[in-house]
């Protein structure tokens, strides 16, 4: 039904800027473009996809570990290399835990959760580009994100290097209806990864969205959500309309009104995660 021009931003939230911020700028090499009272923009340098960080206040709800966000390096090495500095690390910045590396669906990682509540992984796909060199395997979410590779000079004396922000996470709770309200409702390519876990994403970039199903999980505030882009307002306001008229047949659990103009509207799928449908970059 929608007509995305791509899959633009991520929105994610913390309990304080001043505890995540520079957890993402020191330890994961994202970079403030913006901020205002309760927000902060931030972008990886070898990356378009934008994060919108919003501050919640000390009642933000933790996020488990299946709803995180996350960053790529080059080398096995450096995945081990990140564990011994965010473990050295670990009280200055708050870290609130932070698991061993381990291989899993593929890469090789570590996952941390920062003080804000958000788990992040600092992945790598090594020894999966040794065997397997399609560019289009899975969309290519898995070759590099990256058209040439981010200095370590501009992220130095760390032993790893964060070459872009590859992808979020969703739970969901059916893997082929999730499928559908992706590929029908919002215009998204899928990838089956395995049995229980499917990557969406726009078929003109390579950030992306694991998606996996879960027995149990939570629906957060709207400050947790992806963002997909329409090419004009009239578009926006076109689709508002017709998912007003046949979203929930269509699996749309809640449809939020037109903002910013007409510009924007929020909705949630079936599992109801968020989304915001817009037309603003």
């Amino acid at each position: 039904m929608l007509r995305p021009i791509a899959l633009s931003r991520t929105h994610m939230e913390c309990r304080f800027l001043k505890e995540t911020v520079p957890v993402l700028t020191e330890l994961l090499a994202f970079e403030v473009v913006s901020q205002r009272a309760g927000e902060a923009t931030l972008k990886h340098p070898n990356t378009d996809w934008r994060l919108i960080l919003h501050e919640a206040g000390p009642e933000a709800a933790v996020k488990e570990m299946h709803n995180h966000y996350g960053v790529r390096v080059t080398t096995n090495q450096e995945v081990d290399a990140a564990y011994e500095y965010l473990t050295a690390r670990k009280e200055q910045y708050a870290l609130e835990q932070i698991g061993k590396p381990a291989y899993s669906h593929g890469s090789y990682s570590l996952y941390f959760l920062e003080p804000g509540t958000n788990g992040w992984e600092i992945e790598c796909y090594e020894n999966f580009l040794r065997v397997q060199k399609s560019e289009t395997m899975f969309g290519g979410v898995r070759v590099p994100h990256w058209a040439s590779p981010f200095s370590s000079e501009r992220f130095s004396g760390r032993g790893y290097v964060p070459q872009g922000f590859t992808h979020g996470t969703l739970a969901i709770g059916n893997v082929k209806a999730s499928e559908r309200f992706y590929r029908e409702v919002l215009g998204l390519e899928t990838y089956q990864a395995n049995p229980r876990v499917i990557y969406t994403k726009h078929p003109k970039t390579k950030c992306y969205i694991v998606c996996a199903e879960r027995k149990e999980w939570k629906s957060f505030s709207p400050n947790f959500r992806f963002t997909v882009l329409l090419a004009s307002k009239d578009e926006v306001s076109e689709a508002h309309r017709r998912l007003s008229d046949s979203g929930r047949e269509l699996g749309v659990t809640e449809l939020g009104e037109l903002t910013d103009g007409g510009a924007s509207f929020l909705l949630r799928d079936p599992d109801r995660n968020c989304w915001e449908v817009s037309s603003q970059n």
